[in-house]
């Protein structure tokens, strides 16, 4: 791939370096240079973080192309962001070619104290065997003069690398300030550092003073190790909670002071407050930069400084016109295309929209799951697996005898059993398992595994064990019983990161899960199928040859693999028809495709067979079914009126606990599955149409997103991404 510029950097950072990456593609983009970006991870952000939004935007919007994995690039200008990216070698060959190559620096090398932050000669003899030649490009004047008193500096380049805004992206006219009762505003993230280092200095800068409100978006409970007792006219929001331009807009001044050690490289969150038109207050370390745009002082003159705006609108209204005026001079879009345009000269590259990433022959993403006792570590799986960007190509490896399933889907898949199913002896099979998923790795070379299930197998991560290169993510849901799983969730440090499903009954759960989540995504309930995608009643009752008029139920009462049903199925077959002496209620079973079960289905039981049941759902007027986790949310999201049964078999997650939240929000009705009075007489309540329109009402109220669509995209950069190397860094000890 060929660009104009290339940026190569860790895009998952969540503040202002991201911030500034997205912003230098909107002005480069814009003025016709062709820009790549090629993905790297650091250390300094955790694995189950994604891209940063504003970067995520852009991609979107087709304004960048990525370089995947494997691929050379090349470049008239190669852009480094951030010193810490580099302080270590990446897994893999980067094949980037570069005319220039500059290390845009985002944090100085030493703190206020002169304790150093990174080796920046180790990090430049890194880039430079990698990269060639560079320059270091200091963000602001700050990280310049840190750079000078160091001993022996890299090669510096002539002007600063400053961040760029769009003013007009955050303009807010202001005539004057707010009302009676001004609002003092700071965002930035939660790191002590970036904050006063007193209770005392808190205060001057953020007043606790009735006669003006204040408001603190990035501010956390870590804090208040400082500030103690919170004033009573603050107001905590936490990091990007809102829109940063909407966070600015409802505020009249910007306060930012710091603690002693910290040095602000640029101060991103000052530019966007700046260009919003705020008053800002700084200290004046900070005049260098931004000159006139803001007012300098010590935090103990924040009140009086505001009281004097207050009671001079007029004065107001100058600094504030005069921050939007250094923004737009000092800072604009044309300072970024100046300076590359200084470099390179004008864009060369064709500019013709790329489109998206090929696939190719070989998977991106492999899936491992279990075979379980139903089909939801497949479904899970598949539900972000047919999601993936093109470039990560998925490839689903299960133990699941419903594999075809996934071929039906027209996804590439191989099935692995299970010693038991196939009466393997359990140690001969981990060492089989092992060679088996070593030969997929070394076939398929791909960037992410992923494992969903609650065992991670011994054979597993031994063939996982020899690809530190690969990004290995553990998907598995909560709900567990208390203190079931020690022996399992030990294994987690073999993960790069742990996704769990999100619970609409997390309230309920007490499983080991809750205690170790350091490095989970919490995502919010995976189905399989968006709404979209659902047959509406009267498609779904054609295809299914039901009477377009008679009520309909769906029983779904699981495999029976471990957890025997005819009792309850012929408990409830028999309610249901006591209810309908006319036999005019039709009724339909699923039926599992991994069920061991070779019985057939009592007369005048429809069977129901087609992957998934949930796009059928909107046929059938209530349903009976046990409370697994792709059952019990497909049906709510559905607003199908389901009475929720227990798996009471002691090796299930607790069903009867996620069955008996939804009833307690009337999101459904339950029962035990071992007490079949409660199953009769919740039947004979879920039979009345009141009760059914009470829980659709209920179901069709929530707000729902689709936590597959959150999965797949992570996956999906994480498969862009370039793992930091293992073990060649350089020496820790040097920090």
């Amino acid at each position: 791939m060929e660009a104009d510029v290339l940026i190569v950097g860790d895009f998952r950072f969540p503040g202002g370096t991201s911030t500034a990456i997205a912003a230098e593609i909107e002005a480069l983009t814009e003025a016709g240079y062709r820009v790549d970006l090629l993905p790297l991870a650091s250390d300094l952000i955790s694995a189950w973080r994604g891209f940063h939004s504003e970067i995520v935007s852009a991609i979107a919007a087709g304004k960048v192309r990525v370089v995947p994995p494997g691929e050379s690039a090349k470049a008239r200008l190669c852009c480094l962001h951030h010193p810490a990216v580099f302080e270590t070698y990446p897994s893999v060959d980067l094949q980037v070619t570069a005319e220039e190559t500059v290390l845009i620096t985002h944090h100085p090398p030493v703190d206020n104290f002169g304790v150093a932050q990174y080796a920046a000669n180790e990090i430049n003899d890194i880039c430079s065997e990698i990269f060639g030649p560079i320059e270091w490009a200091p963000v602001g004047p700050k990280v310049r003069a840190a750079f000078e008193r160091l001993e022996s500096p890299p090669l510096l380049t002539r002007r600063d690398w400053v961040n760029t805004i769009d003013a007009a992206k955050y303009a807010c006219p202001r005539e004057a300030s707010g009302g009676a009762r001004p609002v003092i505003a700071r965002h930035s993230r939660p790191n002590p550092l970036k904050w006063p280092g007193s209770r005392e200095a808190f205060l001057q800068a953020y007043p606790d003073d009735p006669r003006m409100r204040v408001r603190l978006m990035g501010y956390d409970a870590q804090l208040d190790v400082i500030v103690g007792e919170r004033p009573d006219n603050w107001e905590v929001l936490a990091f990007n909670s809102l829109p940063v331009k909407s966070f600015l807009a409802s505020s009249d001044y910007f306060s930012y002071f710091h603690g002693d050690a910290w040095i602000e490289a640029f101060g991103r969150a000052v530019l966007e407050a700046m260009a919003s038109g705020l008053v800002c207050f700084l200290p004046d370390h900070f005049a260098s930069l931004f000159a006139d745009g803001a007012v300098y002082c010590r935090p103990a003159e924040v009140k009086d400084r505001v009281l004097h705006f207050q009671a001079h609108p007029e004065e107001y209204v100058r600094q504030s016109r005069r921050a939007v005026g250094v923004v737009k001079e000092l800072f604009g879009p044309d300072q970024a295309v100046a300076r590359v345009r200084d470099r390179i000269g004008a864009p060369h590259i064709a500019t013709l929209p790329a489109g998206p990433l090929k696939a190719g022959p070989k998977a991106g993403v492999v899936y491992f799951t279990s075979n379980g006792i139903g089909m939801g570590h497949l479904t899970r799986s598949l539900a972000s697996a047919r999601r993936l960007a093109p470039e990560a190509k998925p490839l689903i490896v299960t133990m699941s005898k419903a594999f075809g399933v996934v071929r039906d889907q027209g996804l590439m898949v191989e099935y692995l059993p299970y010693f038991a199913s196939v009466g393997m002896d359990e140690t001969l099979w981990h060492r089989s398992l092992a060679q088996e998923l070593t030969e997929v790795l070394r076939f398929h070379d791909p960037k992410v595994f992923v494992f969903d299930g609650n065992v991670p197998y011994d054979g597993m991560l031994d063939a996982l064990d020899g690809y530190p290169a690969l990004w290995k993510i553990w998907q598995r849901r909560g709900m567990w019983r208390p203190g079931a799983g020690q022996r399992h969730i030990e294994r987690e440090p073999h993960f790069d990161a742990v996704i769990e499903p999100g619970e609409l009954a997390a309230a309920m759960d007490r499983g080991l899960t809750q205690d170790h989540r350091d490095r989970t995504i919490l995502v919010p309930p995976i189905r399989y199928l968006d709404e979209n995608e659902a047959l509406p009643r009267e498609a779904a009752r054609a295809v299914m040859g039901l009477d377009p008029d008679a009520p309909a139920v769906l029983l779904l009462l699981g495999s029976g693999n471990n957890f025997k049903t005819h009792d309850i199925q012929s408990l409830v077959l028999n309610q249901i028809r006591a209810d309908d002496p006319g036999r005019t209620c039709q009724i339909a079973m699923g039926r599992w495709r991994i069920s061991e079960d070779p019985s057939e289905l009592p007369e005048g039981v429809i069977p129901v067979t087609t992957f998934p049941f949930a796009r059928f759902l909107s046929a059938f007027d209530y349903s009976v079914a046990l409370a697994g986790y792709n059952t019990f949310h497909e049906n709510i999201a559905a607003g199908l009126p389901t009475l929720f049964l227990s798996n009471e078999n002691p090796n299930q997650d607790e069903q009867w606990l996620r069955a008996e939240y939804g009833a307690l929000r009337g999101l459904c009705l339950s029962a035990r599955g071992n007490d079949p009075y409660a199953i009769s007489r919740n039947l004979v309540r879920l039979a009345k149409r009141k009760v059914q329109k009470a829980i659709r009402r209920k179901c069709l109220d929530l707000v729902q997103s689709n936590g597959a669509d959150q999965v797949a995209q992570y996956l999906s950069h994480l498969a862009l991404t370039r793992k930091p190397h293992a073990v060649a860094r350089w020496a820790r000890s040097a920090r």
